[in-house]
């Protein structure tokens, strides 16, 4: 097993956990409120769009490699560690919005699950949908970062070409 067949399956994970929700709603198994539906739509598409951005290799090593033999160096550690925490830094801050924006957005399941008395499937309502905002938000601000990282590699690389044709 490869390094990055290691680090691709928690993706897959947020794949499967996302389009579960999405399943469920059309059942009476249903975690979100019916208005919620056309979002999580938009939250799955959007996962899987960004989970084929983030396995895809765009803005990483490999398009680098005329770069670094341009700037005369052979190892390129530079670059990936401040990359990876953009991208890493980009999922954890996107996660933790996304998580709080739906259980705001769904505040009203524990209501419902309390005049109901069954409270316990009212929390259950709003933690998945606290998860589902967390799982989305990770993936879309990992690829933001991603974006970002890249962005930022780029005007890097620009500034040492042209600090180095200053210089010599």
């Amino acid at each position: 097993m490869g390094m990055a067949a290691r680090r691709s399956w928690p993706l897959y994970l947020v794949i499967a956990g996302i389009t579960s929700i999405l399943v469920l709603q059309k059942t009476k198994q249903a975690v979100l409120p019916a208005k919620q539906t056309p979002v999580l739509w938009g939250a799955t598409v959007a996962v899987v769009i960004g989970v084929i951005v983030l396995r895809s290799g765009w803005g990483r090593d490999a398009q680098w490699s005329d770069e670094q033999r341009a700037l005369d160096t052979l190892a390129n550690d530079f670059y990936p560690p401040r990359r990876d925490a953009l991208t890493n830094g980009g999922a954890v801050l996107a996660g933790v919005i996304g998580s709080l924006w739906w259980a705001t957005a769904t505040w009203a399941v524990v209501l419902g699950g309390m005049r109901r008395n069954v409270l316990g499937r009212g929390l259950l309502d709003f933690e998945v949908a606290a998860l589902a905002g967390a799982l989305t938000g990770g993936v879309i601000g990992a690829v933001a970062g991603l974006a970002i990282g890249h962005l930022w590699e780029t005007r890097h690389r620009k500034r040492r070409r042209a600090n180095r044709a200053s210089h010599a």
